[in-house]
């Protein structure tokens, strides 16, 4: 399309040009008439037609500028399409990237980030004192809420961090009382990163990987 307004834009400019030449030519052999009267016809003198025919030829060399004009810019438009394509195919393929492309990019790096949260937790080394007093605030907060007490499947705690398993029916109702508990247990459990997973026979859960807060190094007397 951008080319056929360059053409459209050349062809134009040419028209413009044609038109003013032919005005002059038509202009100046009007002139001598008017300008003479009704004198008696004689034949032209000797300057007279060298000045026509000098006229002549400077419109010839208009014409002949005007279309070499015209080709010139014909030949830039061609020349300058591949380079344009070029220019425009980074962009036309990054747009044929698919929604479903780019979600599957982000649960690829999500499960990618949720495995290295699950080897952390594995590796931190069991602190009984601290897991039995926060695993008993975990387990009274959800028994004491009457959603989330039949969904309960399994609360581990380590030395900082609690993994507490859910049922997940995929419904949406889990993710909506979800903040209430997380509130309840914020003062020993601040850090919360979530993820639904699947077992072998299709049964979704959601696993919670619940953190304390990072104790700043005691200052030495």
């Amino acid at each position: 399309m951008k080319r056929s307004h360059g053409f459209l834009t050349i062809a134009t400019l040419l028209s413009v040009g044609l038109c003013g030449v032919v005005y002059r030519a038509v202009h100046r052999s009007s002139e001598a008439p008017a300008e003479s009267g009704p004198a008696p016809a004689k034949q032209p003198a000797e300057g007279a037609a060298t000045s026509e025919s000098t006229e002549l030829a400077e419109l010839r060399r208009e014409m002949v500028q005007l279309r070499r004009q015209v080709w010139i810019q014909g030949q830039r438009l061609e020349a300058a399409e591949p380079a344009r394509a070029e220019t425009q195919a980074p962009a036309t393929a990054k747009d044929l990237l698919t929604d479903s492309e780019v979600r599957a990019e982000q649960e690829r790096k999500h499960r990618e980030y949720m495995v290295e949260i699950d080897a952390a937790f594995r590796k931190e080394s069991p602190d009984a004192r601290w897991s039995s007093t926060t695993s008993a605030v975990v387990q009274t907060a959800l028994i004491a809420d009457s959603d989330l007490r039949p969904l309960a499947r399994g609360v581990e705690c380590r030395s900082r961090t609690c993994r507490v398993e859910l049922a997940d029916d995929g419904s949406g109702e889990l993710g909506q009382i979800l903040p209430i508990f997380a509130q309840q247990v914020s003062e020993d459990l601040p850090s919360i990163t979530a993820d639904r997973v699947e077992d072998a026979g299709g049964t979704a859960a959601m696993v919670l990987y619940m953190s304390r807060r990072e104790e700043a190094p005691a200052m030495a007397p």
